[in-house]
């Protein structure tokens, strides 16, 4: 194809473009240089890992398609699928309209049909897109005028690239073109049908003008993209390459917390720059906030709202920051005005995280304001800090007394790790489990089965202490950090190398978070372990309970932190008797929280509904005949439990562990 540049066009062509290049690398090096305002982090280790992601999560649009917006999202993979392709053809547009240099492969019909067909999807999927904004409107999408305008620039080029190669289609010039395809395609391009359409005479003309239209529409969207939100469709690149490599359930450490003298985010500069990228490349899709279990039962949390708050902050503060380093930046609105309710309702569930397509991580940006509040403000809720007290008073957020921790094992013949110095496993117990009177009959479960199979295990009773993970979730790292040392020193000096636990929250926090301090060893949780221990025979059940339809509960450090989904499903589904039912479609990667992570089980719940209700809601909507419902979390049995009492179902549908009913159908020697 000859590009209508010579001369004197080409040299416009080139000045153009120069300018065009000019104004969005000067606002994209503002935008960079907002970025350096944040805190330094390292994001460049596991290099392969960020490979992956790009190939993946990047290019593959892996996240975008997944339930419940497979659709919608196909549409939108098929935008962006589209712009790649479409980009390589318009870098063959100025490459030859500039200096007549050809990329490869763009003479062949294989590349005609396949930027035709692109062209065609992409012109579909915007305008569904644009009819969607205009009469469907989603509840948690931001419809915005700048919107349209992407919509409508992307649907232009769309038209004006079918137009220009439809009329180049239709001139004599297009032999040259179906002679380096060969016989690969015998069909029409999509151009090359409506071919027929140019009317006689006006090819040249159509094709001059529509290529003109076509290449000053790109440079015009150039300009424009950095002073938009759909700068996402440049820094999703660099948000999904720099997104965490660590375990999801692993926060950040602060590093020689006794030197501090600030912590937490209360302000732009005390976020890191991934954090403020992440404002950049929010898409405004608002599914963060569809799967938010605090904003579905009534309260002020939006995770969108929490990440383009600090995007906004940043654009209208930065500039006067970058002129004066010791300008003051003061908090956006949210944190000033809903504190006690937005910051506070988050369970930490990670809902938010699983369902952006695009990498974002808020938990850290709350948890880093909650540090904030807890450590700078003393502005933590009332019961939350009577939790902290006790965990720091007593080692566990009931304030029930340290010697009784192990009160639990009496009469089991359960020793202590001082008097089984030689174990394989140290069963780390947690506060539930040793103070919660329906966990401790978890606990009692566990044991049985371990001893069952004949697993070499021990305690630490007395000496063990609240593992942090709800100080470390309130925002009080400091406290996290005494308790994990503490635990620390204890297993290092018991030389425990082997460690199971029934609590999914103890697992992440020594497993994730107890590395960042030294503590390294073998974690389980005890339903994987016990999916291994049915694998190899060790353990075996009878066969003359009555049947009953259970109903599975996804416990969200179980799953959505840790991927852990199969295991505790493979053992229910080994238990005699028991057919296992799901809590569609709120299972798995999105299962509804119980509502007492983040410390939240220590919180009171002051507005809309609270979150264990609506998933008993859940539960009881799905209709399916359950009589029981499992999880394999003592906080989300604590939360069922108080679920289905208060909705006055509990003698139609119990609560209970896995772990109890592998256990009341053991077959003993």
């Amino acid at each position: 194809m000859i590009p209508p540049t010579q001369g004197l066009w080409a040299i416009v062509l080139l000045v153009l473009t120069l300018g065009a290049a000019a104004v969005f690398g000067y606002r994209v090096l503002g935008l960079y240089r907002l970025l350096r305002l944040g805190r330094d982090e390292a994001r460049i280790d596991h290099p392969w890992r960020r490979l992956r992601d790009e190939l993946v999560v990047y290019l593959g649009q892996r996240k975008l398609i997944k339930r419940p917006y497979y659709i919608r999202g196909v549409g939108h993979a098929l935008i962006f699928w589209g712009f790649l392709v479409i980009t390589y053809g318009s870098a063959d547009l100025f490459l030859r309209g500039i200096v007549g240099w050809q990329m490869p492969l763009t003479e062949t019909v294989a590349y005609a049909w396949i930027l035709d067909v692109f062209a065609v999807a992409v012109l579909a999927a915007v305008v569904i897109a644009w009819m969607r904004r205009a009469f469907v409107r989603p509840p948690r999408m931001h419809i915005v005028t700048e919107g349209y305008v992407i919509l409508t620039l992307i649907g232009f080029l769309m038209l004006t690239l079918l137009t220009f190669e439809a009329a180049w289609f239709a001139s004599a010039e297009r032999d040259s073109l179906l002679n380096l395809g060969g016989d690969l395609f015998r069909t029409k391009t999509p151009a090359e049908m409506l071919a027929s359409l140019v009317p006689p005479g006006a090819e040249r003309t159509l094709f001059v003008g529509a290529w003109w239209a076509h290449v000053g529409t790109i440079l015009a969207f150039a300009v424009y993209l950095p002073r938009t939100k759909h700068l996402h469709i440049v820094t999703t690149l660099f948000n999904v390459g720099f997104r965490k490599q660590t375990p999801r359930g692993a926060l950040d450490l602060i590093d020689d917390i006794e030197n501090k003298e600030t912590f937490g985010a209360a302000n732009i500069r005390d976020f890191s720059w991934k954090q403020l990228l992440d404002g950049y490349t929010c898409t405004e899709c608002g599914r963060c906030s569809d799967n938010c279990p605090a904003l579905a039962t009534g309260k002020t949390l939006d995770p969108q709202k929490i990440v383009l708050d600090i995007r906004d902050q940043l654009l209208r503060e930065g500039p006067k920051l970058l002129g004066d380093a010791k300008a003051e930046t003061t908090a956006p609105a949210h944190w000033v005005e809903t504190k006690p309710d937005e910051l506070w309702a988050c369970t930490t569930c990670a809902a938010c995280v699983e369902a952006c397509p695009v990498t974002i991580e808020h938990i850290d940006k709350i948890v880093d304001m909650r540090r904030s509040l807890t450590l700078m403000e003393g502005a933590a809720p009332p019961e939350a800090q009577r939790a902290m007290t006790n965990i720091e008073r007593a080692g566990n957020p009931w304030g029930e007394p340290r010697e009784t921790r192990g009160d639990w094992a009496q009469g089991l013949e359960i020793p202590t790790f001082a008097e089984k110095p030689d174990a394989e496993y140290l069963y780390f117990v947690g506060c539930a489990a040793s103070y919660d009177r329906r966990n401790q009959r978890v606990a009692r479960a566990l044991a049985a089965i371990l001893k069952s199979a004949g697993v070499s295990f021990a305690i630490l009773g007395a000496a063990e202490t609240c593992n942090g993970d709800p100080a470390r979730r309130m925002g009080n790292e400091y406290l996290f950090q005494l308790q994990a040392q503490q635990n620390i020193e204890t297993l290092n000096a018991a030389a425990v190398k082997k460690v199971i636990t029934s609590c999914p929250h103890c697992f992440n926090t020594i497993a994730n978070e107890y590395p960042q301090l030294g503590g390294n060893y073998e974690v389980v949780h005890a339903l994987p372990l016990v999916k291994k221990l049915l694998d190899e025979k060790k353990i075996t059940m009878t066969d003359g309970a009555a049947a009953e339809i259970v109903a599975y509960h996804d416990p969200c450090y179980l799953g959505r932190h840790n991927g852990i989904y199969d295991a505790p499903r493979d053992v229910l589904d080994a238990v005699p008797g028991v057919t296992r039912a799901e809590i569609a479609p709120h299972n798995r990667e999105r299962g509804f929280c119980c509502g007492a992570g983040g410390g939240r089980m220590w919180m009171e719940e002051k507005m809309g509904q609270r979150v264990n209700h609506r998933r008993v809601d859940q539960l009881l909507a799905t209709k399916s005949g359950a009589t029981k419902v499992a999880s394999g979390c003592p906080y989300c049995l604590i939360m069922l439990e108080e679920g289905v009492g208060a909705k006055g179902v509990q003698e139609s549908i119990k609560p209970v562990d896995v772990l109890e009913l592998v256990a009341a159908r053991l077959e003993t020697n």
